[in-house]
């Protein structure tokens, strides 16, 4: 690989699907559970709240019964706030990390003061950064970005608990 550059496309089969469950800005579907809030931890945008975020990720998935799932949900947690804190308007703004039960899914959503949106863009395997986006659409069952009065939030889910038996899905 020395001196050639590689470069990943996102392949359009891995990014949300319109038909998957939530209606604009992230609402719930008629036959899509409300959200249970698990945990939510409001940290400043800087570089020392990414492993903080992790540490809440473990903690919650562990008293949530997914620790099944714990490292990949500490890693789209990373991902997520490194992001917000990477392109955040005002340095050391305070962003809001939330953990929710959604149906199956664990849902992880961080919200933030910017109304930027993430965007796709080709991942360069020699480039140290840039791959954050292209991870949490290959990690999560589903992931977006909701405007918010104050800002955004950008939110991926992953299943994490077995269907309800009861719930007839």
């Amino acid at each position: 690989m020395s001196g050639e550059h590689h470069t990943i496309e996102l392949p359009s089969t891995l990014a949300p699907s319109p038909h998957n469950g939530t209606a604009p800005h992230g609402l719930s579907t008629i036959d899509e559970p409300a959200a249970t809030l698990l945990g939510e931890l409001t940290l400043p945008a800087e570089r020392a709240s990414v492993p903080r975020a992790r540490r809440f990720s473990r903690s919650v998935g562990t008293a949530s019964g997914v620790g099944h799932i714990a490292d990949d949900a500490e890693v789209l947690v990373s991902e997520l706030v490194t992001n917000a804190v990477r392109h955040a308007t005002v340095p050391g703004s305070a962003l809001c990390l939330k953990m929710l039960r959604t149906g199956t899914r664990l849902r992880i959503e961080v919200h933030d003061q910017s109304a930027a949106v993430p965007r796709q863009r080709p991942v360069d395997l020699m480039e140290e950064t840039g791959r954050g986006w292209f991870l949490v659409a290959v990690m999560a069952e589903r992931h977006g970005t909701d405007h918010t009065p104050s800002g955004k939030s950008v939110w991926c889910e992953v299943r994490a608990w077995p269907r309800d038996e009861h719930s007839g899905h």
